[in-house]
């Protein structure tokens, strides 16, 4: 008992372990273990997961590209042994890539990789918005290629804002120091104006180091609060600014954005830039400080680091400061010494020539340069510039050490600010070699230029006064220009029409001619004619001029010499435009023609005499070709000069001479023959003949040219031995050319005799003048080639010689030993280094070692050098670059002899250009790639070395490169690598290299692999009568060519083998030219006797295999095509629908069955199903077929094909069961797309729209329903296996078995969880399992939804389908299936299952007969908030009971908020919900004209909603006209005494200038009380009575009144609408507010108020009372309105209400009588409308004078009363 329960816990134990590490433990290992754990481990390999990036072909990619934005397609091929390699490596980012929005999918398609550029495999293209970028980095590096799939710069599209998602977004900004996003939305004429406009500045952007992408996620947007859409936020290492600007104005934003890419910086940098982004800047900065440095020099860097202090200062006073470390860049701007400051001032420079060290005197002038309008300093080359621009400039030469100069420029510096008034922007310049240049040879002096063409100032500078009048005159004279000689090359250089009038100032006829040559000059500018004058007799005789004055056109620096008379400027202007607008040959002088042969590379010249007939007649002739040889690119001119043509031998005219980089022809053909010149010229130019020269010529070629080569014919005639030899000798003049060598042939016998030729015809080859005679067979052109080329006949005694590229190609190909110096022309170095290297050219001529130089351009470049001058040494083609000091010769020597003498027992290292030549040279060649960081590859290299020698006795040569770059090139990501190369054709080893006997074993297999068979025409006659697929490669068997085209053939030999195609090869030209090849090689494909011929690549292998086995051209009959598997695999991969009928030869019925089957062939094609037979029945069972024959159905959108179980001799039953499995839906619900479908949407009163994603189903989903499925799959095995394995392991006991599979189970899922958490997008994959499934059962709702059709119809509704993705898209429907009802155009989307159509019936009976509130999609949302004035939006979620309860009470008022014109829908979609700070659910949200406004009150009393709803403070918006539908007008008109309406129409071009116009007052408006509106309704318009839209009405009470005036202007129509005349209603109190009442004490000298309080008792009955009196109170001029503002009453005195104020002229008087006697009230207004208290005032002020006089008076008569006299004295007294 014990030991069974120690058995029973062991197995527990066991079994859980087991479980868990199943490759690390084995219980109780029993003989019977192993066989039973093989089927284990094929299942669980079965279950391995397959290649994640999705395999599609060339239909579906097309499909894919028209419906992404955004596809990686990794292009890949059989032959390619890397590929795979490759493609486990970037497996691991297809997720990824995934949840980047990114599409990962691969191709194997030859011919349309071509297509797009592809020519080596692994390849991988991106497309961005189906414009297509290579990758061209390491393909190994997955993380790289994941950086550049979602990288800014693979998104970048030329002229374009990038779209980009939230993840790829957020990449960026984290990757990305500078990025701008615009935040739009679509449908949004803002957003499209804006980005319209911000396009413009895309380019600029990148070129300033700024991204530029926009983003169409409104629910990012509000997560980060942007409001309102469009927005621009710039983020500055990820730190965002948002533009407040004017989206619109791009010049401004880009402003913006580059001031905000230098500010705000923690570390004081100055930006460094590239040429390009400096240029930008300089155009669009109008204040910009440029460093010009060098990082390798000190000095340089010392001044940055000063400069750095005053980096932040600039910025503060808005001057961007920026570096640049580019020599070329510094001298495009005339640059010469670096560092250097150049300041910019709105494009136009200003050179700084103070100390650079001192930063604070530095900014002071920088500063200075903001605040002082000096003359800037510019450079020759910024000079150029500026010319070259057309920009009209006053440019002074000065001397800054001249005090002469110092005080014109003090002068100058007066007029700069009228100069730039004038538009004349005035520079300096101190340049003396530039001076010159313009003719300038004293110094100060002004040259003003206006369209490229100068004129020079000759006054006194001093006088700035006189010096600013002139300036002024040339702006507005029309005078032609006077100009130097040099100013003259100058312009016929750089202008493409120059006229020029050759005179003498002091001549009268010059004078004369001059002032009616005046009157054309305009004329001439408008034609693009620049007109200048030269008084330069010196200059005339260099053109040939004789005769002053003359006038003469340049054509492109071509001259037109003009004969007619210069007195009538209409004739020369009427020849000036012919000449620019038909070509004429021209003209010319002798020393015309003499410059035009220096200058000009392809050059015809016509010597005649123009006073011969003859002459002028071909002349005529050769007219008509000169259209012909300009577009050419050869120049053509004649020239009447006997004397010039005698210098070139001629002795008889007419005669053509064709010129070519200076070396001439002559023509000995017939001159009236025109097609036959043209044909002859154009030979000349495009091809290398032996020009035919005389005498004098041949001089001039021997005394100019290093290496000349002269036949001498001596007097030759057509047919003679002379001429045979001639054209023999034509042969290997390519081949001279190539050398740069000179060929040349002569009749003349002059210099002959002069080099001692005594017999004809000779052969002369003069190097450096000296002559050497050819003693050969002069018919032998090879012996003449070989004696031409040889070593001996090139070498110049004591000198290294110059070969170009292609003589030193030949030379590395023929000789052993060859060194080769590289350096530059021109580069000082390199000439001390040859002077030193001359002293060891003899000494290596005696080592047999060859010594050459070489100049070419890109020389570095072809040989791939570290840099030049450099030394290398090729022995047998291998180089070895030379490391030490160059100026020693002697080292030099000592190591080329010991290279020389030294034997390689190593692997070869070759350079690219040597791998290049072997591979297309050597018949036998082994590479092996290596990369300097592989660990392994040292290691196996050396024990490749052991069989190196081996190879070499087998005539295959191995070398070995470590050039990464041309690896990729070929294919070759993962190293080290193997490939062998036979003639030119690559194989990859995909063995193990470090098995260096596998290896040999290998190459030696590849060298003898010859499998196509050679047959003669017997057999072929037989192999096309027994063969069924048959490829005939014809090839030339003495063609060097053949071996490589057969090479590439035999690569796919046996692939094609597997298909059933034999390929043969034959030599027979007769049979080759039979089949169509006159010049072979070329490849004709039997299919059972019928032929067709490949038209494509030969060389390409994988083409040729691709267009054998296509399904198309393997199809050889009208009947059903036999197939192989392999063939099958092909036919299922390239096509949608396969039907196979598996049958026997074993059979019976299988003959009657085909024959049945064969009528219904061709209705199957047209179906577009395939239709074979295959005689394969292990191949049937493993479809599941175990009884033949029988009928198989392959389609896309499942995994497992469906057997056919009808009766198979009934053909037309088999035909419709294919035609419903292709398509179940058949025709009975109708399909309808595009526009067709949004029609019937719109008009239809109810239709139902089922929408379906099939091809989303196949191609879309596929991927991730499968990894979804696979996942599963495994999940279900773990169980099922840990369920079998506890069963086995317990036995009997049941419980213990489940336990442990539950645990197994567990543990399985635990696994498959870490597994699947691994990535974002994997755990999406999962999640869209169902949805995939759901995907997967589209056809089969659809059949369900077939059997309601009819119920449908019934009861009215009409039922559609369709796979419109945009009409979908448009409702925002994106998982599939849908259902959608539409009643009215407004949509609400089923919730249910759509499987159940019993559900889906009554739902839309239910729709149809119930007005319900509509469920829509986030998109339907968007389209409804844009397009309705009034919306309310019910957000719910599911499994909510509150919410369903709510939803019930909202259902009541629906009808209701219908009524006001409101629409009520609800949406389930929490993330939007988030967008209105929705947080807790159920919530409505009011749209008002696409304003959002959150209800907070109790959503369970609907009343209270319908309430809320139709309030109008909710309705109005702030300071925005608000659009109204035509029932919420009608009940504005009953609600509101003063309503304002704008009717307009959508199409009316001006009517949205005037709301912006009105916009402007709708708030004055409001604060007037009245209400103001618009609606854009015709019928409205109709209903009151309004003929003319768009039309302004102001209803009073409903009473209408038109506004005739100008609506835009806005002041004027609120002076109408607040005017007291539109404003009184006859017989009514009118109502108005406190900022009506404040007008109206302005406007009226007499008002009456009425203030009283609403719903009051006592108010309402005084109102009654006082309306009767209302008319009254008008006659006497009395203004009655009422007011309910208690608080406002209160300013005025009022207690109580209700009451009365009268103002006279503002002056209140309150009435306090009673008001309910409307009598004693209009008695009172009437006493205080006719009472004059200003006279009462005057009385009183009179009394009260005349009172304040009276006292005063008594109190001046009591102060100043005089004093009594004294009393008399009593004569007692005295």
């Amino acid at each position: 008992m014990t030991f069974t329960r120690l058995k029973t816990l062991t197995l527990l134990v066991c079994t859980l372990l087991a479980l868990s590490f199943p490759g690390y433990v084995n219980c109780a290992n029993k003989k019977g273990s192993q066989p039973a754990a093989a089927p284990a481990a094929a299942a669980s390999a079965s279950l391995e997961p397959e290649a994640v990036i999705e395999e599609v072909n060339a239909k579906q990619l097309e499909k894919l590209l028209a419906d992404k934005d955004y596809v990686a397609v990794f292009w890949y091929a059989r032959s390619c042994v890397t590929c795979d390699k490759v493609l486990a490596e970037l497996e691991k980012i297809d997720d990824d890539t995934d949840s980047f929005g990114v599409d990962f999918v691969k191709i194997n398609d030859k011919r349309l990789a071509k297509q797009y550029g592809i020519k080596t495999f692994p390849a991988l293209t991106y497309f961005r918005e189906k414009e297509p970028i290579i990758y061209d980095g390491d393909l190994m590096d997955e993380e790289g290629v994941l950086d550049f799939l979602t990288s800014l710069e693979a998104m970048d599209l030329p002229d374009r804002i990038e779209e980009v998602n939230a993840k790829i977004l957020q990449k960026i900004i984290e990757d990305t120091d500078f990025v701008a996003v615009l935040f739009y939305k679509q449908q949004c004429r803002k957003c499209a104006k804006a980005l319209q406009e911000l396009e413009n500045i895309d380019d600029e952007a990148d070129q300033l180091g700024i991204g530029f992408v926009k983003i169409h996620d409104e629910a990012l947007a509000d997560e980060y609060n942007l409001g309102n859409l469009p927005v621009l936020v710039y983020y500055r290492h990820q730190t965002p600014i948002i533009y407040e600007g004017e989206l619109q104005r791009e010049e401004d934003v880009l402003e913006w954005l580059v001031q905000n890419k230098s500010t705000g910086d923690e570390d004081d940098v100055i930006e460094d830039v590239t040429s390009k982004t400096l240029s930008t800047l300089i155009s669009n900065i109008d204040n910009l400080v440029v460093l010009f440095y060098d990082h390798g020099n000190d000095d340089s860097m010392t001044v940055l680091e000063e400069l750095e202090q005053i980096d932040d200062d600039c910025d503060k006073h808005g001057i961007q400061f920026v570096k640049i470390d580019d020599a070329k860049a510094a001298a495009d701007y005339g640059i010469d010494s670096i560092p250097a400051i150049v300041y910019f001032e709105k494009e136009i420079p200003n050179v700084y020539d103070g100390d650079l060290m001192d930063e604070e005197q530095i900014l002071k002038w920088l500063l200075g340069q903001l605040e002082h309008d000096e003359i800037e300093d510019v450079t020759d080359e910024m000079l150029d510039t500026m010319i070259k621009e057309g920009r009209v400039i006053a440019v002074l030469f000065y001397d800054n050490n001249d005090k002469k100069s110092q005080k014109v420029l003090e002068e100058l510096e007066n007029i700069d600010d009228e100069c730039d008034a004038l538009g004349i922007t005035f520079v300096k310049i101190d340049n003396p070699e530039e001076a010159v240049e313009y003719g300038i040879n004293k110094v100060p002096k002004l040259i003003y230029f206006e369209k490229g063409i100068p004129t020079i100032y000759e006054g006194n500078l001093e006088d700035e006064e006189k010096l600013l009048k002139w300036l002024e005159e040339q702006t507005s004279s029309d005078q032609i220009e006077d100009i130097t000689d040099e100013m003259l090359d100058l312009i016929i250089e750089k202008m493409p029409h120059v006229a020029v009038l050759f005179y003498d100032k002091d001549q009268k006829k010059s004078q004369k001619i001059l002032a009616e040559l005046e009157n054309i000059d305009d004329e001439c500018d408008q034609n693009d004619i620049a007109f200048v004058k030269i008084d330069d007799d010196k200059e005339a005789k260099e053109w040939g001029i004789d005769e002053i004055p003359s006038i003469v056109l340049f054509e492109r620096g071509i001259p037109h010499i003009y004969e007619g008379d210069l007195m009538k400027e209409d004739e020369l202007l009427g020849w000036l435009v012919h000449q620019k607008r038909y070509s004429e040959i021209p003209e010319v002088t002798d020393e015309m023609k003499d410059k035009l042969v220096e200058n000009t590379e392809h050059l015809a010249v016509i010597f005649y005499d123009k006073e011969d007939k003859q002459d002028m007649r071909i002349l005529n002739e050769l007219e008509n070709i000169d259209d012909e040889l300009e577009k050419e690119g050869i120049v053509i001119v004649r020239i009447d000069n006997a004397a010039e043509a005698k210098e070139y031998g001629l002795d008889h005219l007419p005669a053509l001479i064709y010129f070519e980089n200076k070396i001439p022809a002559l023509y000995e053909g017939d001159l009236m023959n025109e097609d036959e010149v043209l044909e002859w010229l154009l030979v000349q130019k495009k091809t290398a003949t032996i020009e035919e020269v005389t005498d004098e010529i041949l001089v001039n070629l021997i005394n100019e040219h290093e290496y000349v080569v002269v036949f001498f014919t001596g007097p030759c005639e057509p047919g003679e031995s002379c001429d045979h030899t001639l054209n023999a000798l034509e042969s290997i003049d390519d081949e001279l050319d190539e050398a740069g060598i000179i060929f040349v042939t002569t009749e003349d016998t002059g210099i002959a005799k002069k080099y001692n030729v005594k017999s004809y015809p000779r052969l002369v080859f003069f190097r450096n003048r000296d002559p050497l005679h050819f003693t050969g067979d002069l018919d032998d052109e090879d012996e003449v080639l070989a004696w031409i080329t040889d070593d001996e006949t090139l070498e110049i005694p004591g000198k290294i010689e110059e070969v170009n590229v292609k003589m030193l190609d030949k030379i590395l190909a023929e000789n052993d030993h060859v060194v080769v110096f590289f350096y530059a022309e021109g580069d000082k170095k390199s000439q001390k280094i040859l002077n030193e290297l001359e002293n060891i050219d003899d000494e290596c001529e005696e080592k047999d070692i060859d010594f050459v130089k070489t100049s070419d351009d890109d020389i570095d470049k072809e040989y791939d050098l570290p840099g030049l001058p450099a030394l290398a040494f090729y022995r047998h083609k291998f180089r070895t670059i030379y490391t030490g000091d160059l100026m020693k010769e002697e080292e030099i020597l000592d190591w080329v002899i010991d290279l020389h003498e030294s034997t390689a027992d190593v692997i070869e290292s070759v350079d690219r250009k040597t791998l290049q030549v072997l591979i297309n040279d050597v018949e036998h060649l082994a590479v092996f790639f290596y990369d300097d960081e592989c660990e392994t590859c040292p290691g196996i290299l050396e024990e490749l070395e052991n069989i190196d020698d081996d190879t070499d006795k087998h005539g295959i040569q191995f070398v070995k490169s470590n050039d990464v770059k041309l690896a990729h090139e070929i294919g070759i990501f993962a190293f080290p690598a193997l490939v062998y190369y036979e003639t030119g054709v690559p194989i990859m080893y995909d063995g193990n290299l470090e098995s260096n006997d596998e290896v040999f074993k290998w190459i030696l297999e590849q060298k003898a692999d010859q499998s196509i068979e050679l047959i003669n025409r017997e057999q072929l006659i037989e192999y096309i009568g027994t063969k069924d697929f048959l490829a005939v490669v014809f090839y030339k068997e003495d063609d060097p060519d053949s071996p490589r085209v057969l090479r590439h053939i035999e690569l796919i030999d046996d692939e094609a083998a597997e298909y059933g195609i034999y390929i043969v090869k034959m030599h027979d030209k007769l049979m080759a030219k039979k089949y169509g090849y006159r010049n072979p090689p070329g490849l004709t494909y039997f299919r059972k006797g019928k032929y067709i011929n490949y038209d494509g690549d030969i060389d390409d292998e994988e083409e040729v295999l691709d267009w054998l086995t296509s399904p198309a051209n393997m199809e050889m009959t009208d009947h059903i095509e036999q197939v192989n598997r392999k063939m099958f695999e092909k036919i299922r991969k390239n096509s949608d629908y396969v039907a196979v009928i598996f049958y026997s030869d074993e059979c019976k019925q299988c003959p009657r069955v085909l024959a049945e089957v064969e009528h219904i062939d061709d209705d199957a094609d047209k179906a577009g199903i395939d239709f074979v037979k295959i005689d394969d029945k292990q191949m049937a069972k493993e479809y599941g077929v175990f009884a033949l024959p029988a009928i198989v159905f392959f389609k896309p959108t499942s995994k497992e094909p469906v057997i056919y179980a009808g009766d198979l001799y009934e053909e037309e039953q088999i035909l419709t069961w294919l035609l419903t499995q292709k398509d179940p839906s058949g025709d009975v619900i109708e399909d309808l797309e595009g526009e067709r479908l949004v029609q019937l949407i719109e008009e239809s009163g109810s239709i139902a729209v089922y929408f379906w994603n099939k091809t989303k189903c196949d191609i879309c989903n596929s991927k991730a329903a499968r990894k979804a499925r696979l996942k599963k799959e495994r999940e279900q095995h773990q169980q099922d296996g840990a369920s079998a394995s506890a069963a086995a392991a317990f036995g009997s006991d049941p419980e213990a078995a489940a336990a442990a599979a539950e645990a197994g189970g567990g543990g399985a899922a635990a696994g498959g969880g870490v597994e699947g958490g691994a990535t974002d997008a994997a755990a999406s994959a999962g999640k869209q399992e169902d949805d995939a499934d759901g995907c997967e059962q589209c056809t089969k709702v659809l059949e369900e939804l077939e059997n309601i059709d009819d119920d449908c119809d019934k009861h009215g509704i009409t039922f559609v389908k369709t796979r419109d993705f945009s009409v979908a898209d448009g409702y925002g429907v994106h998982e599939y299936p849908a259902l959608v009802y539409f009643e009215g155009g407004i949509p609400n989307v089923f919730e249910g299952e759509l499987s159940e159509e019993e559900e889906v019936l009554q739902w839309l009976i239910t729709q149809k007969t119930e007005d319900r509130i509509e469920l829509i999609t986030r998109q339907m949302l968007e389209t409804m908030v844009e397009e309705t004035q009034y919306l309310a939006v019910y957000f719910y979620k599911i499994n909510c009971n509150i919410c369903d309860q709510i939803l019930e009470g909202l259902e009541l008022i629906d009808d209701e908020c219908d009524v006001f014109g409101i629409h009520m829908v609800k949406i389930q979609d929490p993330q939007l919900a988030k967008r209105y700070s929705i947080k807790t659910f159920p919530a409505l949200v009011y749209f008002r004209n696409g304003n959002p406004l959150l209800f907070e009150g109790d959503l369970q009393n609907e009343q209270s909603v319908l309430e809320w709803l139709i309030d109008d403070d909710n309705r109005e918006l702030a300071d925005e006209i608000e659009e109204v539908n035509e029932r919420m007008l009608d009940r504005l008109m009953a609600e509101s005494t003063l309503l304002v309406v704008f009717f307009y129409d959508d199409d009316c071009a001006e009517c949205e200038e005037i709301l912006e116009e009105l916009e402007e007052i709708d708030g004055e408006a409001d604060m007037f009380g009245i209400d103001f509106v618009k609606i854009a309704s015709v019928e409205a318009a109709k209903k009151y009575e309004i003929v003319n839209i768009p039309s302004l009405v102001y209803f009073r009470k409903q009473v209408p009144v038109l506004y005739d005036g100008d609506m835009h202007q806005h002041d004027k129509v609120i002076t109408w609408l607040t005017s007291q005349d539109v404003f009184e209603i006859k017989n009514e109190i009118e109502e108005v507010n406190r900022k009506m009442l404040d007008k109206l004490l302005e406007e009226n000298e007499f008002l009456s108020v009425f203030f009283y309080e609403h719903n009051q008792p006592d108010s309402v009955a005084t109102l009654e009372k006082l309306e009767n009196i209302d008319s009254e109170t008008d006659n006497l001029d009395i203004t009655f309105v009422k007011m309910a503002d208690s608080r406002y009453a209160k300013k005025w005195g009022v207690t109580k209400l209700p009451a009365m104020v009268y103002f006279r002229r503002r002056f209140p008087s309150i009435y306090r009588g009673d008001l309910l006697s409307e009598d004693e009230v209009l008695e009172w207004l009437r006493k205080n409308r006719f009472r004059q208290p200003e006279l009462n005032i005057f009385m009183y002020a009179l009394i009260a004078l005349a009172v304040a006089f009276v006292v005063y008076t008594a109190f001046l008569l009591q102060c100043f009363k005089p004093a009594p006299p004294p009393p008399v004295q009593h004569p007692k007294q005295s």
